[in-house]
């Protein structure tokens, strides 16, 4: 290590966003919620997630909703 440094080359890292950047939405994408489940239906989906190449548990949960919920949605409209 060298005794001495040139600190005139060092360079400043910005923390948070920068001034040229537009404002980006706050809201996050995800929220904190506590749903009680059923036992096995856990089991079941942290199985799946140690499968080779398989989404986290929890996201296996949110895309099976997601699929209810767009389901739900087509038989609605057909009324």
């Amino acid at each position: 290590m060298q005794k001495e440094y040139d600190l005139t080359k060092l360079k400043v890292k910005r923390r948070g966003l920068l001034a040229d950047l537009p404002p980006q939405d706050e809201t996050p994408a995800q929220m904190e919620c506590v749903l009680l489940l059923d036992k096995e239906v856990v089991e079941f989906f942290q199985k799946a997630a140690t499968q080779p190449n398989a989404l986290p548990y929890q996201a296996q949960i949110n895309q099976l909703l997601r699929e209810i919920i767009k389901n739900t949605q087509r038989t609605a409209d057909t009324f």
